[in-house]
């Protein structure tokens, strides 16, 4: 048997794409060799000496379908291994190999939720196999499910946004917005699960689907607000958070959506009241990107510049310096790349932003700006054109073609190109 860890072992059989690859960890070779002789013929099996090894297979060699671990090992054991693949590659069905001194410390792992079952040393082959089976079919299930969770969650979103779409253009196209910043600002500062602070960031507009259009639109404008049209405002978050609270998998979606909730009087953003920090490091940066994205779109609305936006928020205080600086080079960048011109409708293309509101004649916004056109949005437009009268010409954000500055390095040179930032600039 080659010394070499994290091997990957294939002898004499075929494999396919859908083979099941299985991770075997032990610090003696010839466990290993035995191992491997037992599996390898109907699985891709991957080897590793020791938990570090391991981690660097699960990582270079992924994706795995189960871990087989031996119980003591150097630097790392079995059952810190395995906790750290549980939080890691929670998918990964992980069993433990022990000799029989370490049942009472498997029984624990099994016990705990780390480990879905244990083989004591030496292991038949036909339970190890066994074994290893139920494991890679308990992966499937649990893929599988997690598929079905992952479809109808982005299905149902999906509904729930097109639902705040059609009774509310502007909350929509608000929402979209600051979306967009809240993704470029994750991008910027390397925040993970970016998806969950863009769905909070549309969520956080849902509460608009019980608010009057016509306070909508002075928030929109960024008008000040009387205290009965401000409690809506404010209770907006909330009501938000209890539309989302018994969808499966959105619950840190629900923090991050509960934390941005406004305290403070019109004009004045929002903010935690006393006592209400977050514990979870990971919501609290959230909360902060999404609470800078909703005042700047709140200064946009007012017709507030980047430069001075950001200037009133640094005033203001309670926002992280990171986000901020993230703020300034987000900003700097999508307005160097776009220009604000007008179209027909028959000249809108697919990529094309909005800049400012489609209304119609007689006054209710039907497209709110920052919205990408997309095929269907042009379908719609065609539509509304057909029934109702709209203002035109309609004022669309374009990009700009790269062109080279004064020392003749380009957008590429300036490692810019492929940059997404559509629909930051308000």
């Amino acid at each position: 048997m080659p010394n070499e860890s994290n091997e990957l072992w294939r002898r004499s059989s075929v494999f396919t794409a859908e083979t099941p690859s299985v991770l075997l960890v032990d610090d003696e070779p010839a466990v290993l060799e035995t191992l491997v002789h037992q599996l390898g013929h109907d699985y891709r099996v991957v080897t590793a000496p020791d938990g570090r090894a391991a981690l660097a297979a699960l990582a270079e060699h992924g994706p795995f379908a189960v871990v087989v671990s031996d119980m003591r090992m150097p630097h790392i054991d079995g059952i810190e291994l395995l906790g750290q693949v549980r939080l890691r590659y929670p998918d990964v069905t992980r069993v433990l190999h022990t000799a029989q001194g370490d049942l009472p410390s498997a029984v624990s792992a099994i016990n705990d939720g780390q480990v879905f079952r244990f083989l004591c040393k030496p292991c038949p082959t036909r339970e190890l196999r066994g074994t290893v089976r139920d494991a890679v079919e308990r992966h499937r299930l649990v893929s599988a499910e997690q598929e079905i969770l992952d479809k109808t969650l982005r299905t149902s979103l999906q509904a729930l946004f097109g639902c705040l779409e059609l009774a509310s253009p502007q909350a929509f196209a608000r929402a979209g917005r600051i979306r967009d910043l809240v993704g470029a600002l994750c991008g910027e500062l390397g925040l993970d699960d970016v998806w969950e602070i863009e769905v909070a960031a549309m969520a956080s507009q849902l509460g608009a689907v019980t608010v009057p259009p016509s306070v909508l639109e002075k928030l929109d404008r960024g008008q000040p607000l009387p205290d009965d049209e401000q409690k809506m405002i404010t209770a907006m978050p909330d009501i938000a958070a209890r539309l989302l609270e018994d969808v499966p998998m959105l619950e840190t979606v629900v923090e991050i959506v509960r934390g941005i909730r406004p305290v403070r009087g019109p004009g004045r953003g929002v903010g935690r009241g006393a006592g209400e920090r977050q514990s979870d490091p990971i919501v609290e940066a959230a909360v902060g990107v999404l609470r800078a994205a909703i005042e700047f779109e709140g200064f946009a609305g007012r017709g507030v510049g980047a430069d001075k936006a950001v200037a009133a928020l640094e005033r203001q205080g309670g926002h992280d310096d990171a986000v901020l600086a993230a703020l300034r080079r987000v900003r700097g960048i999508a307005q160097a790349r776009e220009s604000v011109r007008a179209f027909r409708i028959g000249e809108l293309e697919v990529g094309m932003r909005i800049a400012e509101d489609v209304v119609a004649v007689n006054g209710p916004v039907l497209i709110g700006r920052g919205v990408r056109v997309t095929e269907l949005l042009l379908e719609r437009l065609t539509n509304y054109k057909h029934i109702v009268q709209l203002v035109e010409p309609v004022w669309v954000a374009v990009p700009d073609a790269p062109e080279a500055d004064a020392s003749g390095a380009g957008l590429a040179e300036a490692g810019l190109a492929g940059v997404d930032l559509s629909g930051v600039a308000a």
